[in-house]
């Protein structure tokens, strides 16, 4: 998509990016809070990325890189957008900049029922394990 900008997530961007979450079906209460996303930045500025054209934000991407575990995680673009390689540009520029930091292989996380999905990210080269995994939390008071 032409005059796509990528680049670095500012507080400004949080209800754009909510809204793009929630219309991907991945927005949490806790974890996408604005406080969380802001602190997020705070320590370390470019590990949540934007795709931005004509002046509203249409996509966005959390790099989660901790030196051992790399992820890419809250990929997401808005309805209107998709399926014109606004993903592709994310995935990239999030792939690019985990590399340029010394990481060597990246994951990322996708609902197992999600055939789309899954059939998406296996274009973009990631493979799936065999393995099934349940993603679990639990909040800290």
């Amino acid at each position: 998509m032409e005059n796509v900008q990528i680049r670095d997530y500012t507080d400004a961007d949080y209800n754009q990016v909510k809204q793009i979450l929630i219309e991907g079906n991945l927005f949490d209460e806790t974890l996408d809070s604005r406080d969380n996303l802001r602190k997020k930045i705070e320590r370390d500025p470019a590990s949540i990325i934007v795709a931005v054209f004509d002046n509203r934000v249409i996509g966005n991407a959390y790099i989660v890189e901790d030196g051992w575990a790399h992820f890419i995680f809250r990929l997401s673009v808005s309805k209107e957008h998709r399926k014109r390689g606004v993903g592709k540009l994310l995935m990239q520029a999030a792939e690019k900049r985990m590399k340029d930091r010394g990481t060597p292989e990246v994951g990322l996380l996708v609902r197992s029922d999600d055939n789309e999905l899954v059939g998406y990210y296996k274009k973009q080269g990631y493979t799936h394990s065999e393995k099934t995994f349940r993603f679990m939390w639990k909040k800290l008071s």
